[in-house]
């Protein structure tokens, strides 16, 4: 179902898309916008929990360095406090950070605690294990300074011992704890019945094993350490990602509305203008093909705003200006006919007298010449071979001027007739090159003919069909004045004959071409021309139910075409035949 809208519904209409554009623009602006509010704050909760983190590790080094209960219990409060802040995240904050992360930040918290203490006993075994290599380090001193067992167990031997004792001690590094063992397999190679040195011995592999077991709390303590710092920099760095993409989707979502709005706006405006102005701009074509001289368009309705009535009004109009146009096209038609059938009428009157009386007027001199030339030749019995010759050259030529009167007669009776018959066309074109045989040659004009020896029948006016092409001869010897070919042909095509007349004139300029039908238009010169050829020309033509057409080109010649109907052979006169 068709919506009839108004103009002034259209131009809302045109104006509110583009406003609901913007609209929904900055909708998406907003809560993109209100997203981003969110995420800073889970940004802030993630920062405090990376700098909490890193405050726990900075705890942890001092503790691992002074290994006493001062900086374990300042490596505990900052413990609490990460803990303190993990916990008081909601379930909705974690859900949006990170459920997973949180969760293993806590299963942490509590390994963490576990890994401290652990680590804090070791290092006060550590101290009870250090106090029992130094005493028994100083036991073995004293027993080889007062009784060797051996002679390679020596003072400066055991001095160097403990010096590698203290130096692992100190460094920890695996670089002392190889010289030490080294140093103590020596011992054990050197005295292995020393009964003496065996508490050393057994002292210092304790030592081995404590430092060894410290290494193992301390790596895990690391571990869980580094997985803090891992855990909760990711977070950071998630979130301030997730920023960046809001604020990039801002971006792209703000330049895409205005985008839009710069595109679509105008475009939707453009667009309603369009749709407003489209009647009225039909209208107005439709208004200028009528001027044109289309009578039968109509301002088709498809609207149903004001144009509407504009529309309907502007048909009713049409219609009665198309019944006043159909009967004044008749009038000037019946005009035209009855002029061109007096133009016609007085024309062939008038040719047809002064044909018959010049016809009549030369026939008298020349029978008298072809009368006295026969009895001059019968009486000169002595006259010589070029005067004979010269007798029969006078009585020739007086037979061919008697037969070109004899055909002016003919062209003149027959132009009196109106009357169609059947007409053999190739004969009639021959024919009619006769009458203008004589401008052919004082122009100069050569004449290319290809006329076909069978005959073509058609049902027409001999006269008639002479005037035609006696006028369109005419106007190609006068277009071409002088030196110039004219090419006549006759073709059948179907079920028409047509005569094909071609010369090498200047042409027709294009802005004539549609006019050269037209009673009483001529190119020439005045008083050189009445512009009444073509015309009759045209209406004779039309009279054999036939058709004439032109094609020319300025200085390319011009080329008439007039397309006749063969004749169609009635049953009498096939009977006739068959008889």
């Amino acid at each position: 179902m068709q919506m009839r809208l108004k103009i002034w519904h259209k131009i809302l209409i045109g104006i509110s898309i583009p406003s609901l554009i913007a609209i929904l623009g900055g909708l998406l602006t907003f809560a993109y916008l209100n997203d981003v509010e969110s995420r800073e704050g889970y940004v802030l909760i993630a920062d405090d929990l990376k700098e909490q983190v890193l405050e726990v590790r900075r705890n942890e080094k001092n503790f691992l360095h002074f290994k006493n209960t001062e900086s374990l219990d300042h490596l505990k409060n900052a413990l609490d406090r990460f803990v303190a802040m993990l916990n008081g995240i909601s379930e909705n904050t974690s859900g949006e950070i990170g459920n997973k992360d949180i969760s293993q930040l806590k299963e942490n918290s509590v390994a963490y605690p576990r890994a401290v203490d652990g680590l804090f006993d070791n290092f006060l075994h550590e101290t009870s294990v250090v106090e029992k290599v130094r005493t028994e380090g100083r036991k073995l001193e004293s027993t080889i300074q007062t009784k060797s067992p051996s002679e390679e167990l020596t003072t400066s031997f055991i001095l160097h011992l403990r010096l590698l004792e203290k130096n692992y001690m100190i460094f920890r590094d695996s670089k002392s704890r190889k010289e030490l063992h080294d140093g103590i397999s020596m011992l054990s190679n050197i005295t292995p019945y020393c009964n003496d040195c065996n508490p050393y011995v057994r002292t210092i592999e304790m030592l081995f094993a404590t430092y060894d077991k410290s290494e193992q709390h301390v790596k895990e303590l690391q571990v869980i350490g580094n997985d803090f710092e891992i855990i909760t920099k990711g977070i950071s760095a998630r979130e301030r990602h997730r920023i960046e993409n809001f604020l990039a989707k801002t971006k792209r979502l703000t330049i895409i509305a205005l985008i839009l709005l710069s595109i679509l706006g105008p475009f939707f405006v453009y667009k309603t203008a369009a749709i407003i102005v489209a009647p009225i701009k039909r209208l107005a074509g439709i208004t200028k093909k009528i001027a044109d001289g289309d009578m039968h368009l109509r301002a088709p309705i498809r609207e149903h705003d004001e144009t509407f009535y504009l529309s309907t009004s502007f048909n009713t109009m049409l219609d009665k200006l198309e019944l006043s146009h159909i009967s004044l096209e008749k009038s000037m038609e019946l005009l035209k006919e009855k002029q061109a059938q007096l133009v016609e009428s007085e024309k062939r009157a008038s040719l047809g007298l002064l044909v018959s009386g010049v016809a009549h007027e030369l026939n008298n001199p020349l029978n008298n010449i072809s009368l006295i030339t026969e009895r001059l030749y019968d009486d000169n019995e002595d006259m010589t071979p070029e005067e004979g010759k010269a007798f029969n050259n006078i009585l020739h030529q007086c037979d061919r001027a008697k037969h070109i009167v004899d055909n002016l007669l003919d062209f003149a009776r027959a132009r009196k007739s109106t009357v169609m018959e059947k007409q053999d066309l190739s004969k009639v074109i021959r024919e009619s090159f006769i009458l203008v045989n004589n401008q052919l040659k004082i122009n100069a004009i050569a004449l290319k003919q290809n006329i076909p020896d069978a005959p073509v029948y058609i049902n027409g006016n001999r006269s008639k069909l002479e005037q035609i092409l006696v006028s369109i001869y005419t106007n190609a010897i006068q277009a071409m004045k002088s030196n110039g070919s004219l090419k006549v042909e006759l073709m059948v095509n179907n079920d028409d004959a047509h005569i094909i007349i071609g010369d090498t004139g200047p042409g027709i300029n294009e802005e004539d071409m549609k006019d050269i039908f037209e009673p009483f238009f001529t190119t020439k010169p005045v008083g050189k021309g009445t512009g009444l050829g073509l015309s009759v020309c045209h209406s004779l033509v039309q009279e054999h139910n036939g058709n004439i057409e032109v094609e020319s080109s300025p200085g390319k010649g011009t080329t008439f075409t007039v397309i006749l109907p063969l004749h169609i052979e009635s049953e009498g006169e096939t009977s006739s035949k068959s008889v």
